[in-house]
């Protein structure tokens, strides 16, 4: 299926598309360098091989041109062709690009049933455990989870601690987060979106 979600506002766009294709149908409909084929080629899975089209195929439909990207040291894609700042998601069933005009760009998108309580002591502080205890609904973790890894991808520093740098202040009903993030020598305010759509969970930065 095409675009499940094109959302458009002054400051980003968000677009989702569902990966209902096989790979035959993203290796004939995306157009690739002979960069772009290198490193295609050496994609080992072809889960992974469909994520990585598709995200161009994606961006195609949603500029209108074939995305130029390259990658920052920590990993964050970079638009050579356009001005708007860049994020990237997927899982296995559902791919997701937010274009910003704020550099701090960061999205992540995970199915709501997905397992992370091993995890947790790992990716939440303590007072963050007792906060998620007030907060309504099923998904609290992966919510957690996914606003950690927005603000991750939007901040772009390596060796982050999640439980002690990236701080969940507030979790609003109307689909809305208030977050922080503590470097070495600042702290950035954050404020994001979420929703879930079709059995995922996806937060972005606004």
């Amino acid at each position: 299926m095409p675009i499940v979600l094109n959302k458009y506002e002054n400051s980003y766009r968000l677009a989702l598309w569902s990966l209902s294709e096989p790979l035959e149908f993203f290796e004939q409909n995306a157009r690739m360098t002979a960069a772009d084929l290198s490193v295609y080629q050496n994609i080992g899975s072809s889960s992974r091989k469909k994520e990585w089209l598709a995200v161009r195929v994606l961006l195609n439909e949603v500029l209108g041109f074939w995305p130029q990207i390259n990658y920052s040291e920590t990993g964050k894609p970079l638009l050579r062709n356009h001005t708007r700042h860049l994020s990237i998601s997927h899982s296995r069933s559902m791919v997701g690009i937010l274009l910003c005009t704020n550099p701090y760009a960061g999205i992540d998108i995970e199915k709501t049933d997905r397992n992370i309580e091993k995890v947790s002591a790992r990716f939440l502080s303590e007072s963050e455990l007792e906060q998620m205890k007030k907060q309504p609904g099923d998904f609290s973790r992966v919510l957690y989870w996914c606003a950690k890894e927005a603000i991750y991808k939007a901040v772009s520093e390596s060796n982050v601690l999640f439980s002690k740098q990236i701080f969940i202040r507030e979790v609003n009903s109307n689909g809305t987060i208030a977050a922080s993030f503590t470097s070495k020598i600042e702290t950035l305010d954050f404020q994001l979106n979420y929703m879930v759509y079709d059995e995922h969970m996806v937060v972005w930065t606004i």
